[in-house]
């Protein structure tokens, strides 16, 4: 009898549900794009891929079930260390722009980081480049990255140069690489600002706040209208925030702009929130009343915050102090009074009274400083240079010179006590060698650079109802570290992408002691990503 041939079984074969499950493992984005032209089917289960995707996301985001993967820059052509540059994230990239550099120099580059391929590319841009800044902002409007406002270092020569601050307005077109400055239809303009925020709402882009002068700071609300080509100043009804810089902004709808944080100058650093209504009867200013601020992200104002859902970001140390941890307590061994200034070891016998001794038939001797004596917590005070207890009598002899010692055999007795005094050390020492555990042979041992000493945590305030009730709330962290979780940094870039939160940039350091007078050219500046996923999503 022959047998029959076996049919052969082709992708398109497979259960919906099993090639579901594939489609959720490719990367979500040039992948998962071409996936959804190959037919009907597959469009359509990569439509429904993509919302489980950021449901996923999102999910994770709300319980802090996250994974970090950290991308160092590799060799050769790419970008630079920087600090304190703008970034956003547009067709499946994430664009970086300016920066400040260890040099107190500026740049006026821009690259651009795929995320298809996890690697750098830098755009051969052409056109009238901006001016090299810090501390600008770029947002996103159609197809175009818009630039707006910087501040530069001063420059070493000629000598006595302030600081330069921008006002200039410049758009970037990532499909042909080119930039150009906006021509305005009027000629008022905001005045030269940096370190503001802005964001689109509809065909306008709304910046707020910002620094017009070396650590001062504003609460004005300038708009740019792009399809009339026009600056104007908004008047605000009621209260509205104090004067700041360093500030996240986000837009909720077309009617609502949420800011947070910020820094309004030495000693004015600001975790409050704030809803800005842009009601056609007049923009008004709300505070939001924020609870559980125990778990809030500590100096708001030098790490930016991103939307994701209804929840707020924010990538900062713990804002718990440091505990130390647990050590040993030190045993201490008992040192013996100090002798008068005419001891004579054939003539004089000092020495503590037997029950401020260790349990031994002899006493304990030695050759002590004062400052020693000064720094031990088990010495008596009580004792002093003319007065010691005779290891025979409760009672204090005095000590007179001439006068021959009670014990003749006291250097006899002196070698007792020194021998006693070696044998309590070396048992000392054998404890601790017993009850210290020996590392393991698979230990790897930690580099100090990698010490964990403040790591970053994922701080989430819900934003859920902010416009319905005036509040938020934020939530509780989990204090979880990976080898990949990177130490505090500040002045870094945060931006949402497909089902991740990427982190570029910044200086590795605490913000607390850069305020103390640290030059930034002793710290750490960087030029690593870190990508921040859900644990339960794997892509590749």
């Amino acid at each position: 009898m022959e047998m029959s041939q076996p049919q052969p079984v082709f992708i398109y074969d497979l259960p919906e549900e099993l090639l579901e499950l594939i489609l959720s493992k490719i990367s979500p984005y040039n992948d998962i794009k071409n996936a959804s032209q190959v037919c009907k089917q597959w469009n359509r289960l990569v439509k429904g891929v993509v919302v489980k995707i950021k449901r996923r996301f999102n999910q994770a985001i709300d319980g802090c079930d996250i994974n970090w993967t950290s991308i160092q820059a590799e060799s050769g052509q790419t970008i630079t260390k920087r600090y304190s540059h703008c970034a956003c994230y547009y067709d499946k990239s994430l664009y970086v722009c300016c920066g400040c550099t260890v040099t107190n120099t500026t740049f006026n580059d821009i690259w651009r980081f795929d995320l298809t391929t996890r690697q750098w590319v830098r755009p051969l841009a052409v056109g009238a480049y901006p001016s090299p800044k810090g501390c600008a902002s770029m947002v996103v409007y159609k197809s175009y990255l818009i630039l707006y406002g910087g501040w530069s270092h001063p420059t070493p020569y000629p000598l006595h140069q302030t600081s330069k601050f921008f006002n200039e307005l410049d758009m970037f077109n990532p499909e042909t690489n080119r930039w150009s400055h906006i021509i305005l239809a009027s000629t008022y303009t905001p005045p030269p600002t940096a370190g503001h925020s802005a964001s689109i709402v509809g065909d306008s882009m709304v910046i707020f706040g910002g620094s017009q002068a070396p650590g001062q700071g504003s609460n004005e609300v300038y708009v740019f209208d792009f399809l009339e080509s026009y600056w104007r100043k908004e008047i605000t009804v009621g209260a509205k925030p104090n004067p700041r810089y360093g500030q996240s902004q986000v837009t909720l709808d077309d009617g609502h702009i949420l800011i947070m944080g910020g820094c309004g100058g030495a000693n004015q650093i600001f975790s409050d929130v704030w809803l800005l209504n842009l009601s056609d009867d007049g923009w008004m200013w709300k505070e939001i009343k924020v609870e559980s601020s125990e778990f809030a992200a500590p100096q708001l104002w030098c790490h930016p915050a991103c939307k994701v859902g209804d929840s707020m970001i924010v990538l900062s140390k713990s804002a718990k102090p440091l505990t130390p941890p647990a050590s040993k307590p030190v045993v201490r061994p008992f040192i013996p009074p100090p002798r008068p200034a005419n001891y004579n070891p054939l003539l004089h016998e000092p020495g503590p009274s037997r029950r401020n001794q260790p349990d031994s038939d002899d006493s304990s001797g030695d050759d002590s400083s004062s400052d020693e004596r000064k720094d031990n917590p088990t010495y008596p005070s009580s004792l002093n240079n003319d007065s010691f207890v005779h290891p025979s009598s409760s009672k204090t002899a005095s000590i007179r010179p001439g006068h021959p010692s009670v014990r003749p055999n006291a250097m006899t007795n002196r070698q007792k006590q020194l021998d006693t005094l070696r044998k309590y050390e070396e048992r000392f020492r054998q404890h601790q060698a017993t009850t210290s555990p020996a590392p393991s042979p698979t230990d790897k041992p930690e580099s100090p650079s990698k010490d964990r000493i403040s790591p970053m945590y994922m701080h989430v305030l819900d934003i859920s109802h902010v416009i319905e009730t005036g509040s938020a709330s934020w939530k509780p962290y989990k204090e979880i570290v990976t080898p990949d979780t990177p130490d505090e940094t500040v002045f870094f870039s945060l931006v949402h992408g497909r089902g991740e939160l990427i982190m570029f940039g910044g200086i590795e350091k605490d913000i607390n002691s850069m305020q103390r007078g640290m030059e930034i050219k002793s710290l750490s500046v960087s030029n690593s990503v870190s990508i921040v996923t859900s644990k339960h999503i794997r892509f590749g």
